[in-house]
C-alpha cells in the first residue's frame, strides 16, 4: 500500500501529491496545487502563530516533525491523520499521512524527533519504577510502544 505523500513547498503550498494523498484529501492535483496554505485545516490559520512556530522550529534546526491532526476536506467532511514532515535539501519538506481511528475532536498533537525520544526514554524509566504486570505497568509499556512506533515512523520516511 502506498502511503499518502506531499511535496510541500517552502511557504507551505503543494507542489505534488501521490494519487494515495488525493484519494485521501477528495482533490485533483489542480486543486490541491491550488489551495493557500492551511486550506485543509479545520480551524482558521492564525499567521502570527504559524510565524512564531516556524522561526522557533527553525532556531531549533528545522528537524523532523509527526503529530496527529484533523484535516477538512473542501466537501466538509473530516478525516483524522498521524503526519511526517522531513524537510528536503531544496527547500521544499516531504509529508506523509495515515489515516487513523482518533476522533477528529481530538487537539492536534505535534512532536519533533528529540520530543519523542525525550518522552519514550522518561517513559522507561518509569517502567522500571512500578510492579511488572500492574494496570500501570500495562498503560506504560502501551506508552512506550506509541512512542517507539511515533520515532520510528520518522526514519521510516
Amino acid at each position: 500500500m502506498t502511503m499518502p505523500t506531499l511535496i510541500l513547498n517552502g511557504d507551505g503550498s503543494t507542489e505534488d501529491a501521490n494519487a494515495a494523498a488525493l484519494d485521501l484529501l477528495r482533490l485533483t492535483l489542480d486543486e490541491l496545487r491550488a489551495l493557500p496554505p492551511g486550506a485543509l485545516s479545520p480551524e482558521a490559520p492564525d499567521p502570527a502563530a504559524t510565524t512564531a512556530f516556524r522561526q522557533q522550529w527553525e532556531r531549533q534546526g528545522s528537524p523532523d516533525l509527526s503529530g496527529e491532526s484533523t484535516i477538512r476536506r473542501l466537501d466538509g467532511s473530516e478525516v483524522r491523520v498521524k503526519f511526517g514532515i522531513t524537510p528536503s535539501e531544496d527547500g521544499r519538506f516531504v509529508a506523509i499521512l495515515e489515516e487513523v481511528a482518533t476522533s477528529v475532536e481530538a487537539p492536534p498533537v505535534l512532536y519533533t524527533a528529540g520530543q519523542v525520544l525525550a518522552h519514550w526514554r522518561a517513559a522507561e524509566r518509569r517502567l522500571a519504577e512500578v510492579r511488572e504486570g500492574s494496570a500501570e505497568w500495562q498503560a506504560v509499556t502501551r506508552e512506550i510502544e506509541t512512542f517507539r512506533a511515533r520515532y520510528q515512523a520518522l526514519f521510516d520516511r
